[in-house]
């Protein structure tokens, strides 16, 4: 994925199933990343380094780690890729 494009859900279900090697198809978006995927804490490390490298956000590993659900990553990934694009681009104050 181009730094340049907005994270999509697929971008983020693909880089889940891809950790997770699961099939990105047998994934949901109330699937929980613990209990129901089986994500451990050096697969929780491992998403969210290949989050920040792919899409060229910092992410703040305290917030990231209270999310839940793939829905809870998804929404995630796009507030952040959303408020680094606009404060990069945006005011000088």
């Amino acid at each position: 994925m181009s730094t340049h494009e907005a994270p999509t859900r697929e971008h983020v279900v693909a880089m889940v199933a891809k950790i997770l090697k699961v099939e990105a198809a047998k994934i949901n978006g109330t699937d929980r990343l613990r209990e129901d995927l089986g994500m451990d804490s050096l697969a929780s490390l491992e998403l969210l380094s290949c989050i920040s490298d792919e899409l060229d956000v910092d992410i703040e590993l305290d917030e990231a780690m209270e999310l839940v659900t793939v829905d809870d990553a998804c929404a995630f990934v796009n507030r952040v890729y959303r408020e680094q694009r606009q404060g990069a681009s945006g005011s000088s104050s």
